[in-house]
């Protein structure tokens, strides 16, 4: 039973860094806009 706990438990904790380090905000759908500065080449 502790087995299965413990994956359950990895599973969410991995599939919470994975949201955060991706998204890098509290929320998924947003993506700010890029400043003209940073895109002039």
């Amino acid at each position: 039973m502790s087995k299965k706990l413990a994956r359950l438990l990895a599973l969410g904790l991995g599939l919470t860094a994975v949201v955060f380090v991706t998204t890098a905000c509290l929320f998924a759908g947003h993506r700010p806009e890029v400043p003209a500065e940073l895109l002039k080449k």
